[in-house]
C-alpha cells in the first residue's frame, strides 16, 4: 500500500494476501483500510476463511475471530460482518463506519452489469487482467448497460487483452468501444496495436477506413512516436533487435533460442496472476448467484 498507516496493535510476522488483488496486509488497521476500499468484491460473498485464521493466529484477536466466525454465512446480512470487523478497533470513527456501510449498500443496489464493469475496472487497476476480462464479459452479456458504459467496458477489456498479448481480440474490442461511445481514444489504441504488429503504413490505412481527420491522425502519430521512442530504450526492445539481427545473419537457431528465452521470461512474469486466477476459478468467483446467462 502506498499510503502510510499507523498500526497500534500487533503486527503479523507473515502477511495475509487478499486473493482478488494479491495485496499483502500485516495488521488489523491495514485490513480495515483495504476492505473499506474494496467492498465491491464482497457484494455476494465474504472474505475467505483464511482471513479469520490470520486475525486469530497472527494478530491475536481471538474475540474478533469468534465474532466474525458466527457471521460467515453469506446468505445472512453481510453488513453485520463488516460492522463487527470495523468496530473492533479504533481505526475508523462511527461516522466513517456509517459512510462505508452506506456506500456498501449503494453498491449492492447498483445494477448487476454495472457492478461487474466496476469489478473489472478494479481488477484491471490491480494488474489482474485475466480476471478483469471475466467481469467485463459478465457486464456485457445481458446487454443492459448504457452506450457509454458498454463502450467503456469494451475499451478496458481490450486493454486487459492487450496485456495478455491477445492483440487481435483487443483490436476487435477497441472498435466496439469506438462504435458505442465514439471516443477516438479507443481508435488511438487500435492504431497503436496495428502499428506495433503490422507497421505504420497499415495503421494509417486502417485509420483512413474510420475516416479519422488529418488533425487527429497527426495527433495519433505524434503520440505513438513518443511511445515507440520510450519502448526503443527498453530491455525488451533490445532483445527483439538482437533476434532480428540474428535472423538477418542467417543464424535462425540462435534467434529461436533467444526468442524462446524471452517468451519464458514473459510467462514467468505473468505466472503469479495466472495462479491467482486459477485459484479463484477453482474456489468460485465472487459473482451474483444465479446470474443471468
Amino acid at each position: 500500500m502506498r499510503e502510510s498507516i499507523v498500526c497500534t496493535g500487533r503486527v503479523g510476522k507473515e502477511p495475509y494476501r487478499f486473493p482478488e488483488t494479491g495485496t499483502p496486509v500485516f495488521s488489523y488497521e491495514e485490513i480495515c483500510y483495504y476492505l473499506s476500499g474494496h467492498m465491491l468484491f464482497y457484494l455476494y460473498t465474504l472474505p475467505e476463511e483464511e482471513l479469520l485464521f490470520f486475525i486469530r493466529d497472527e494478530l491475536g484477536l481471538e474475540k474478533l475471530y469468534r465474532q466474525l466466525s458466527r457471521l460467515t454465512d453469506p446468505e445472512r446480512d453481510q453488513m453485520k460482518y463488516f460492522s463487527a470487523l470495523f468496530r473492533e478497533g479504533n481505526y475508523f470513527s462511527e461516522e466513517e463506519i456509517r459512510q462505508i456501510l452506506d456506500s456498501y449498500r449503494n453498491l449492492k443496489n447498483m445494477p448487476y452489469p454495472l457492478q461487474c464493469k466496476c469489478l473489472g475496472d478494479m481488477l484491471l487497476d490491480a494488474g489482474r487482467a485475466s480476471m478483469a476480462i471475466h467481469y467485463y464479459k459478465e457486464a456485457l452479456r445481458p446487454q443492459t448497460l448504457g452506450r457509454a458504459d458498454t463502450g467503456a467496458a469494451c475499451h478496458n477489456m481490450a486493454i486487459a487483452k492487450s496485456r495478455l498479448f491477445r492483440f487481435e481480440d483487443a483490436k476487435i474490442d477497441f472498435v466496439k468501444a469506438y462504435q458505442h461511445r465514439g471516443d477516438e481514444e479507443s481508435l488511438f489504441y487500435y492504431y497503436c496495436l496495428t502499428a506495433f504488429t503490422e507497421g505504420l503504413e497499415r495503421a494509417r490505412a486502417e485509420m483512413e477506413s474510420f475516416k479519422v481527420s488529418e488533425l487527429s491522425m497527426e495527433s495519433f502519430e505524434n503520440r505513438f512516436a513518443g511511445i515507440a521512442d520510450a519502448y526503443a530504450c527498453s530491455g525488451q526492445a533490445e532483445k527483439q533487435k538482437k533476434i532480428v539481427c540474428l535472423l538477418r545473419r542467417e543464424r535462425p537457431e540462435e534467434a529461436e533460442k533467444m526468442y524462446g528465452k524471452m517468451v519464458r521470461e514473459l510467462q514467468k512474469n505473468f505466472r503469479p496472476e495466472m495462479e491467482t486466477e486459477e485459484g479463484l476459478l477453482r474456489g468460485g468467483l465472487p459473482a451474483r448467484p444465479n446470474a443471468q446467462g
